[in-house]
């Protein structure tokens, strides 16, 4: 009876421990996680409120309404407004992905004939891997739909991979279903799925050429074409990152292609030793960007940041000797490939086609991808690793070591303008100075923190503006002349000029600022607001 619910414990454990990670924003407060969640909770407000999703309005992007529809849907069944069960929603929504890796990891386990014991173990590092570690930690529990998208990425992918391998309908059915909705959930998501299909289709037909794998193929080719005409119609803009460079977007389709036919041939060792080298590439690219922004005109890293991710490096270089075992474990093994290699293909186009804002972007957001089937990895290559070693040494000691350098990351996630250049908590005293400035002021301007908050929780171009605020922290300016909303925080971390590092500004001058201008409207706590205007009103815009 214990075997028998020894997976079940480490599935429950796990998901246990990946709400509460993901929950740990609430102590601070009530309100979601990133600024997205901001404009979630109003979305989802909005469609309770005229009993239908608003797209007829120009801030309703169109890979947004599964995400929308799920939180409204909550709201209405708990009974608790969407700003204040969002960040439990989330949360949920993020254990549940841990819980996927749980099971797909024990179905490796299970494939590679591997003894219960460690089956269990590689399970268990699995999904606490994926509840804490820092990166994933952070996106996962912020409130937007890429948490929605990662559930889709890693289910509709073992879906697929199991259509390929059955003769059952509903696999195909249900992939369908998963291929129509992807696009209304996460754009983003939606890109790495279909890099993903592609090379789980190609893993496929090595493996065996038959009549009902080939005629898959127009499954994934319909996913394709239905996501381009879907968000070329909608106008999303994000599609003009590859529309503007389809040349190097076939070109990384190609790599893609000869990548993933690739790996089922060549050697174990060779597989490591890849895998290691694109390891070095990250970690490279990180010091680099420490020392000087990668992309042109973004934030540098910081001393900080380095040092939380090197336990996650320590991590990825065992989860990357687990790779000769995954691709032996056909069906769940060859999904968690596909999820590897499509998230690097994306990575690649993204470096490759411009040093810009939005390519860093797409870049740094799609890497979190990476970190589902690196848990997954994580896992199977930590008992690969202990089989080598003596029973006493490396077996015992080596999923502890994961386990604690995967906790150890975890401020990472938390750690907003300390070691990003975007601060995703909001305060209670944020959101109040907000939405006081838009009901009450005219030409304000502020951070790009407190900007953004008001028109996410407003849902349309707020009367407030970054610019004033920007142009006189990056000496572009003199110091604005409309009202200001700042923060006794500026002093501490920094002022948020996002995509740039924070601008720290010093005691003196903030308290002099203040002081020279007369205070509208101020608040207390952790991190104080304020509101102020000049002394004389010049009735001019900042």
């Amino acid at each position: 009876m214990t075997n028998r619910r020894s997976p079940i414990l480490i599935g429950l454990t796990v998901f246990l421990v990946a709400i509460a990670m993901r929950t740990i924003p609430l102590y601070w407060s009530p309100l979601p996680f990133n600024l997205d969640g901001i404009k979630f909770a109003a979305l989802a407000r909005t469609t309770l409120r005229y009993n239908h999703l608003p797209l007829s309005k120009g801030y309703f992007n169109a890979d947004v309404p599964v995400f929308t529809m799920l939180l409204a849907l909550t709201s209405r069944v708990t009974g608790v407004t969407p700003l204040y069960i969002a960040q439990i929603f989330t949360a949920s929504i993020g254990g549940t992905v841990c819980l996927f890796v749980v099971v797909i990891t024990q179905r490796i386990g299970v494939r590679l004939q591997k003894a219960s014991y460690n089956i269990k173990i590689a399970a268990a590092i699995a999904g606490l891997v994926l509840a804490t570690e820092g990166i994933f930690l952070g996106r996962s529990a912020a409130v937007t739909s890429e948490g929605v998208g990662h559930l889709f990425s890693i289910l509709s992918l073992y879906v697929f991979a199991h259509a390929l391998w059955s003769p059952r309908p509903a696999w195909i059915l249900l992939t369908g279903l998963l291929f129509f909705l992807f696009p209304l959930t996460h754009n983003l998501s939606t890109i790495v799925g279909a890099f993903s299909a592609v090379s789980l289709l190609v893993l496929a037909l090595q493996d065996s050429v038959s009549i009902p794998k080939l005629r898959l193929n127009t499954l994934v080719a319909g996913f394709w074409i239905y996501t381009g005409i879907y968000y070329t119609s909608s106008s999303m803009k994000e599609i003009g990152r590859v529309s503007s460079v389809p040349g190097l977007f076939v070109a990384w389709v190609i790599v893609l292609l000869l990548s993933t036919a690739y790996i089922l041939t060549s050697k174990p060792r060779f597989q490591r030793e890849i895998s290691l080298g694109m390891l070095f590439v990250g970690g490279s690219l990180v010091i680099i960007n420490y020392f000087t922004p990668v992309f042109p005109g973004t934030a540098t890293g910081n001393l900080f940041t380095v040092l939380f991710i090197l336990p996650i490096a320590v991590i990825g270089i065992v989860a990357f000797w687990g790779i000769p075992s995954i691709v032996q474990a056909h069906i769940e093994g060859y999904a968690t490939v596909a999820l590897l290699i499509g998230t690097l293909s994306l990575i690649g186009f993204a470096l490759t086609a411009g040093l810009t804002v939005q390519y860093q972007d797409l870049a740094v957001r799609g890497q979190i991808f990476l970190h589902i089937a690196l848990a997954i990895l994580a896992g199977i290559g930590t008992i690969s690793l202990s089989r080598n070693g003596s029973r006493s040494t490396l077996k015992n000691i080596l999923p502890v070591i994961i386990i604690v350098c995967s906790i150890v990351s975890a401020p990472l996630a938390f750690s907003g303008l300390h070691a990003t250049s975007a601060q995703p908590l909001v305060m209670q005293t944020e959101f109040e100075t907000a939405t006081f400035a838009v009901e009450h002021a005219n030409n304000w301007t502020s951070d790009g923190h407190i900007t953004k908050l008001a028109s996410d929780h407003t849902l349309t171009q707020s009367t407030g503006s970054r610019r004033g605020v920007y142009q006189w922290l990056r000496g572009d300016g003199s110091k604005p002349i409309c009202p200001v909303i700042s923060q006794r925080s500026w002093v501490t971390v920094g002022a948020q000029l996002f995509p740039s590092s924070p601008a720290e500004v010093s005691q003196e001058l903030y308290r002099s600022f203040i002081r020279s201008r007369n205070k509208v409207y101020t608040t207390t706590g952790r991190d104080p607001t304020a509101i102020t205007t000049p002394l004389i009103d010049n009735k001019e815009r900042c």
